[in-house]
Protein backbone atom coordinates (compact mmCIF):
# COMPACT_ATOMS: atom_id res chain seq x y z
CA UNK A 1 0.00 0.00 0.00
CA UNK A 2 1.51 3.37 -0.52
CA UNK A 3 2.39 5.16 2.26
CA UNK A 4 -0.14 7.68 4.14
CA UNK A 5 0.94 11.13 3.88
CA UNK A 6 -0.64 13.97 5.83
CA UNK A 7 -2.34 16.82 4.70
CA UNK A 8 -2.40 19.22 7.36
CA UNK A 9 -0.65 19.90 10.89
CA UNK A 10 -2.22 17.15 12.94
CA UNK A 11 -2.05 14.76 15.94
CA UNK A 12 -2.68 11.10 15.51
CA UNK A 13 -2.01 9.04 19.25
CA UNK A 14 -0.27 11.87 20.71
CA UNK A 15 2.50 12.25 18.07
CA UNK A 16 2.04 15.50 15.69
CA UNK A 17 2.84 15.49 12.35
CA UNK A 18 3.32 18.42 9.51
CA UNK A 19 1.96 18.45 6.24
CA UNK A 20 4.20 15.77 4.29
CA UNK A 21 4.89 13.49 6.96
CA UNK A 22 4.43 9.99 6.78
CA UNK A 23 1.92 8.73 9.64
CA UNK A 24 2.00 5.07 10.46
CA UNK A 25 -2.03 3.73 10.90
CA UNK A 26 -2.74 0.96 13.30
CA UNK A 27 -6.23 0.16 12.40
CA UNK A 28 -8.72 0.20 9.69
CA UNK A 29 -11.46 2.27 11.60
CA UNK A 30 -8.29 5.56 12.43
CA UNK A 31 -7.22 5.27 8.90
CA UNK A 32 -11.15 5.84 8.03
CA UNK A 33 -11.33 8.54 10.57
CA UNK A 34 -8.26 10.93 9.26
CA UNK A 35 -9.84 10.27 5.81
CA UNK A 36 -12.51 11.50 6.64
CA UNK A 37 -11.19 14.44 8.36
CA UNK A 38 -9.05 15.82 5.78
CA UNK A 39 -5.95 15.11 7.78
CA UNK A 40 -4.10 13.05 5.38
CA UNK A 41 -3.35 12.89 1.65
CA UNK A 42 -7.42 11.74 -0.42
CA UNK A 43 -7.61 7.78 -0.34
CA UNK A 44 -10.01 6.11 -2.71
CA UNK A 45 -12.53 2.99 -0.91
CA UNK A 46 -10.33 0.41 -2.81
CA UNK A 47 -7.03 1.89 -0.71
CA UNK A 48 -9.11 1.54 2.86
CA UNK A 49 -10.53 -1.70 1.58
CA UNK A 50 -6.67 -3.56 1.04
CA UNK A 51 -5.17 -1.20 4.07
CA UNK A 52 -3.40 -3.93 5.98
CA UNK A 53 -3.42 -6.34 3.52
CA UNK A 54 0.09 -7.71 2.44
CA UNK A 55 0.58 -7.45 -1.71
CA UNK A 56 1.28 -10.54 -3.18
CA UNK A 57 4.89 -11.83 -3.73
CA UNK A 58 5.65 -12.54 -7.13
CA UNK A 59 6.93 -15.76 -8.33
CA UNK A 60 9.18 -16.06 -11.78
CA UNK A 61 10.10 -19.67 -12.60
CA UNK A 62 12.58 -20.25 -14.87
CA UNK A 63 11.75 -21.67 -17.87
CA UNK A 64 12.59 -25.67 -18.75
CA UNK A 65 15.16 -25.62 -21.29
Amino acid sequence: MKPIKAKVLCSYKGTWYEAGDEIKVETKEDLVNLNEKGFIEPLTFKDIQNFGKEEPKKIFRKEEE
